[in-house]
């Protein structure tokens, strides 16, 4: 009986492994031509933008662009998006999703951080990063903090 329960206790722990180690997304590549840019020099500053709402064409697109990159679509379900506009006119879009990993688990929210480009009548949204796991997912919130998008208030607040 003892054996048994060991077995069982390993196998869940094993389980668990698999579970936090495994997210529910693919990783996260840039499209042609922004993935053969060169990266920035060390130090350089983001330049923070000031808050903007998305509208509901904008919403969509980072809704469809974040779902070409996670394991299961249909599982996945997606917190506040927010946005703010720089000088240069960029608006970059911080979120969090969660959705199913390759074993059918939910492993939780998922911060994630791209740049809507193209027309109002027409965006796109490049999806840049998704980081459930350190050291990814404190990148994502510190370029999402440093681009002033603030994050989620608090509930209760």
């Amino acid at each position: 009986m003892r054996r048994h329960l060991l077995l069982a206790i390993g196998a869940m722990v094993a389980g668990c492994v698999q579970t936090t180690s495994d997210p529910s997304y693919r990783p996260v590549s840039l499209p042609e031509p922004y993935k053969d840019y060169p990266a920035p020099p060390a130090g350089t500053a983001i330049e923070a933008g000031v808050p903007v709402k998305l509208d509901e064409r904008q919403q969509e697109a980072v809704v469809s662009s974040v779902l070409k990159w996670m394991k299961d679509p249909l599982s996945a379900s997606f917190s506040e998006m927010r946005a703010a506009r720089n000088k240069r006119g960029w608006i970059t879009v911080c979120g969090e999703v969660n959705g199913r990993n390759s074993a059918g688990t939910f492993v939780g929210m998922a911060p994630f951080i791209g740049v809507m480009k193209g027309k109002p009548a027409a965006p796109d949204f490049i999806v840049v990063e998704i980081g459930a796991f350190n050291p990814e997912r404190a990148d994502v919130e510190t370029l999402c903090r440093e681009s002033g998008v603030a994050p989620a208030s608090p509930k209760g607040s």
